[in-house]
This record gives structure tokens, C-alpha cells and sequence, in this order.
């Protein structure tokens, strides 16, 4: 399911026409900071432990929501990126969630289309760390957060995203890393 899916969502991303947004008076490839002065509500629905590192061990449904705050201005010197806060829901015979936070960066590619990066804390709602049998073993309450998404404007407010996200210890926990990630798509609405 998943290698057809980016290949599907790369190709709704085209169907759009680009003309007549304001990316036309020339933003760079992989230009930062694309959507900073804006703050944004995404809403979406991820497939439970599917992701490109995953083991596809266990099945389900996520529902994944975010809000970005605008960029301030401190961190322009790092590419203007958005702070965030999060939540991973899963449907799922155990569900495992996560709270998350950190920072977002949206990078122009072309028309349309840009990156999505983001990268913070988390913390997990599992509880069996260690030795879980109906969902992945964190080791840590505390984790890691990194999501990416390849994103197309359908508007200068409306947004549609190809998302995955992974929550791991990083090996800091003397115990199980099993990571846990979800992919799926996304809806975002700029204000």
C-alpha cells in the first residue's frame, strides 16, 4: 500500500494548475521559511505503523493533528521555522499515543510543491515500555519526534500533504527502540 501511495499523492499535487498564486514572483528551490508568517491547523488520517523503517508489524488508523504557530523572528538565522505542537491518535486493537512538539520547516521545490520537515520532543501514552506485545516497544517515555511530508498548495490557504512521521528513544533508553511510525495524508488550512 504504501509504494503506491507517494507516487499517487505526487500526482494529485500536479493535476493542479500553478498559475496565479504568489510563489510566481520566484521563491528558490529548497528556499526555508516559505509559510512562516502563517499559522496552520493540519488534520489527518495515517495508517498505524507504516512508515519507511517500519517492520509493518501491527494495523490501524491514526488520526494526526498539528497546529504551527508563525515563525518568530529569532529564528530567522535558522531558516524561519514554525514551532508546533502535535498528537498521534491510533485506532488500534492497543492504541499507542503520542503528544509531540518542536520546530517545522517548509522548503519551496517548485510551482506548487514543497518540503515539510519537522523535528522535536514526544511523549507516549504506551504502558509497556519494554515488553509489549500489540504495539512497538519505546523504552522511553520520552521520545524523539521527526515527521516529513512532501506538500501542494491548492490555495494560498488550503493545503494538501503526503505525511510520515517516526517516534523513537534514538538508542538514549538502555532498553527496546522499536520506533513507531505512521504515514497517510493530511489537510492544512493557513490563517
Amino acid at each position: 500500500m504504501r509504494k503506491q501511495f507517494l507516487p499517487f499523492a505526487f500526482l494529485l499535487c500536479l493535476a493542479f494548475p500553478s498559475h496565479g498564486l504568489a510563489e510566481d514572483k520566484g521563491p528558490g528551490f529548497l528556499q526555508p521559511g516559505i509559510h512562516a508568517d502563517w499559522r496552520e491547523i493540519r488534520l489527518g488520517v495515517l495508517a498505524y505503523d507504516r512508515g519507511f523503517f517500519s517492520t509493518d508489524d501491527f494495523s490501524g488508523a491514526v488520526i494526526n493533528g498539528e497546529f504551527l504557530f508563525n515563525s518568530p523572528e529569532f529564528l530567522d538565522r535558522i531558516g524561519s521555522p514554525r514551532p508546533y505542537i502535535g498528537f498521534d491518535a491510533a485506532i488500534a486493537d492497543d492504541p499507542v499515543h503520542f503528544i509531540y512538539t518542536g520546530l517545522n520547516w517548509d522548503f519551496h521545490l517548485f510551482g506548487r510543491l514543497y518540503l515539510s520537515t519537522s523535528v522535536g520532543g514526544a511523549i507516549t501514552t504506551a504502558e509497556n515500555l519494554h515488553d509489549p506485545s500489540t504495539y512497538k516497544a519505546m523504552g522511553c517515555r520520552a521520545l524523539f519526534h521527526l515527521g516529513a511530508a512532501i506538500g501542494y498548495d491548492v490555495g494560498e490557504r488550503w493545503t494538501l500533504q503526503a505525511y510520515a512521521d517516526h517516534f523513537s528513544n534514538a538508542g538514549l533508553c538502555s532498553s527496546e527502540n522499536n520506533g513507531a511510525e505512521a504515514t497517510g495524508v493530511r489537510i492544512g488550512y493557513r490563517f
